[in-house]
């Protein structure tokens, strides 16, 4: 690591351990919650060490300095003897499992050509015009990316559309929509299923944790018609920015993978998965339950060998379960309580508070991880008492998904801007102005609902 690194890290954890030292009445295990939040957040921020990286380190923190026998937190006192298994027990969470369980389908559809097939078929109705081209590319990239990886939906999209692309003319802005439109759809999609984007998993597992469970079904409710309308708005941005300089609709040639026996168990698995998902309040098993029928199909009948389970994005599962693990913290210890005690102090209540939450959330992440943003906003904004916990959390995980204004604020912003077809100027116009229409529609749903 360079030497530059090095300082930085130190400096951060120099400073976390100043301001919790010097905090005020907070009790001993505050003052040792707030330091390692302090920590986490800064090399979140930083990324002075991988994400990833940051939530072993505050798991491994907490373990030692909270969960020891007869440590500040007196959980033994409470009953818990075994008290550093609370930090432990967020890796093997629900949501941990829900989540693995679609990568698992994503890694699957991605290796047996399922994902090509989908985006074959569904944009083959949308060869009327140009606008019509753009809404489906927008459809189909969304729809993917809320039961699949938003990186890895990016990164087929563009390999899928790639000669499409490039039949139309670089003087014709068509191309910088159809480049946008496949980073943007990517991700909002990803906000319309529990599933679809890390932050809304933090979300629901944290939810889940304080005795607010939300089900497959709940999420898609709020989820699924926001992102609709996301979308749309999308669509209605992109054709008025970058208008296409004719009618012409580019040559859409889309090779269609050969059906084979390991595509038919991945497709009908596919499919079983999402109905039983979407069907919970019908039968009543869990998601994370259901999560694990593909996981059991595609490794006893050789869908997926040890090799593909090596490429599963275990760095995001690790990122969640260090981000669940703080938010333990930060509730056992009643830090948020006291955080969240500082919006009261400054007087930001109503509206007002949701902007500020939702405002905040946008700003970090579109610096940082929009997982490590939702960690870090969830526990408190569900420590505010101007509004429910659901309503604090889901307004964080929403928002962190809104977030897409630079090529480094999401990964597949980060991938289409590699392809030079567009640049950080037309990213920047069009990801910040849909940042705002969220933030609007956020603050229209506050105040329709009072919230």
């Amino acid at each position: 690591m360079p030497v530059a690194k090095i300082l930085r890290v130190f400096g951060i954890l120099l400073a976390a351990s100043l301001v919790a030292f010097l905090a005020g009445d907070f009790t001993d295990a505050q003052r040792v919650t707030l330091g390692i939040f302090l920590a986490a957040a800064g090399l979140w921020v930083t990324e002075s060490i991988p994400p990833f990286a940051t939530a072993i380190v505050v798991i491994v923190l907490q373990v030692f300095l909270l969960g020891r026998p007869g440590g500040p937190l007196a959980l033994e006192a409470q009953g818990i003897t075994t008290s550093y298994q609370v930090f432990l027990n967020p890796l093997a969470s629900p949501t941990i499992i829900l989540f693995f369980g679609g990568f698992v389908l994503a890694a699957a559809a991605r290796k047996h050509g399922l994902d090509a097939m989908l985006a074959a078929v569904f944009l083959g109705p949308f060869r009327r015009s140009p606008a019509m081209l753009l809404l489906g590319v927008i459809s189909v990239t969304a729809g993917l990316s809320m039961f699949m990886s938003n990186t890895a939906t990016a990164a087929m999209m563009i390999a899928v559309l790639t000669p499409v692309i490039l039949a139309i003319s670089p003087e014709d802005p068509f191309r910088k929509a159809m480049c946008l439109a496949i980073a943007f759809a990517a991700n909002l999609g990803g906000i319309g299923t529990v599933i679809g984007s890390p932050p809304n998993a933090v979300a629901a597992s944290f939810l889940g944790s304080i005795g607010r469970p939300v089900t497959f079904l709940d999420w898609m409710r709020f989820g699924l018609p926001f992102a609709v309308v996301m979308l749309l708005v999308l669509w209605v941005a992109l054709l008025v920015m970058f208008r296409p300089a004719n009618n012409r609709v580019p040559a859409l040639k889309l090779a269609r993978p050969k059906w084979t026996p390991p595509l038919v168990i991945v497709l009908l698995t596919f499919g079983f998965t999402v109905l039983v998902w979407v069907t919970e309040v019908i039968h009543g098993m869990p998601a994370p339950v259901a999560a694990l029928f593909p996981v059991l199909i595609f490794t006893a009948c050789g869908i997926l060998d040890a090799g593909d389970l090596k490429r599963i994005d275990w760095d995001v599962l690790i990122l969640i379960a260090g981000g669940l693990s703080l938010g333990v913290a930060v509730q056992l210890s009643g830090l948020s309580g006291r955080l969240a005690g500082v919006f009261q102090l400054i007087g930001v209540s109503g509206l007002l508070l949701v902007f500020a939450v939702a405002g905040l959330t946008i700003l970090l992440s579109n610096f940082m991880s929009n997982t490590s943003a939702a960690n870090i906003m969830i526990p408190l904004a569900a420590a505010l008492p101007a509004f429910a916990p659901t309503t604090g959390a889901v307004i964080v995980a929403i928002s962190a998904s809104l977030a897409m204004s630079l090529p480094v604020s999401t990964p597949p912003n980060a991938i289409v801007h590699a392809t030079r077809f567009v640049s950080s100027r037309d990213m920047i116009g069009v990801g910040t102005l849909i940042s705002l229409v969220g933030l609007a529609i956020l603050l229209g749903a506050a105040a329709w609902f009072k919230l």
